[in-house]
């Protein structure tokens, strides 16, 4: 009798020590993933109008055209004076933003000419302007990180690249020629690099 008492009182111990163990686990399961939520948090990041050409990119994005003898041609802050299109503003500076034009010097009637933008929206601009992007018979996506993006490849030949990322706050462009995959992809890389320099 005393054998099964004994027998008994283990079982119960050993159990309530599961129950223990296991209540004192999910404790700390609930712990981690509670500062995991606070640690994926999003940052805000509010969007800096930059003063010219000069302060549109970052290093990094200045990199990807150096070594191929890239410099800023036209645009605020660029030794020129001449507009980016002769017969008017570009869509970016129609809504008070602004326009760089990329190039090797010397080259831009047969090389590759890049024109950066960026623009401040809101509420009364976007509408206006995701209307234009869409008349242009692009595509239509959407970033990691939420922007709507409105796009081609074009090609080699005649049509040119084409890459547009509309945040809530702001809107950025890269419009390439020639065109083609590779140029889109460098697109793609500035618009990033843009983003990164103009927010806060």
């Amino acid at each position: 009798m005393q054998q099964g008492s004994l027998t008994l009182v283990t079982l119960v111990f050993l159990l309530a020590a599961c129950s223990t163990a296991s209540e004192t686990i999910v404790t700390e399961e609930v712990a981690v993933d509670e500062e995991i939520v606070q640690e994926q948090a999003p940052e805000e990041i509010t969007f800096s109008r930059p003063a010219d050409c000069t302060s549109l990119l970052t290093d990094q994005g200045l990199a990807l055209l150096t070594p191929s003898g890239i410099e800023l041609i036209a645009g605020p802050g660029s030794p020129s004076n001449d507009p980016i299109y002769v017969e008017g503003q570009t869509p970016e500076e129609l809504v008070g933003g602004l326009s760089c034009l990329y190039g090797v010097p010397g080259e831009e009637d047969t090389g590759i000419n890049i024109i950066l933008g960026t623009a401040a929206l809101d509420a009364a601009i976007r509408p206006t302007v995701i209307e234009d992007l869409l008349a242009q018979q692009l595509n239509v996506g959407q970033t990691t990180d939420g922007a709507l993006t409105y796009w081609k490849w074009g090609d080699e030949v005649i049509v040119p690249a084409i890459h547009n990322s509309l945040y809530g706050d702001s809107w950025y462009s890269a419009l390439i020629q020639p065109g083609g995959r590779q140029s889109y992809d460098l697109g793609v890389a500035l618009v990033q690099e843009m983003r990164t320099q103009t927010t806060q």
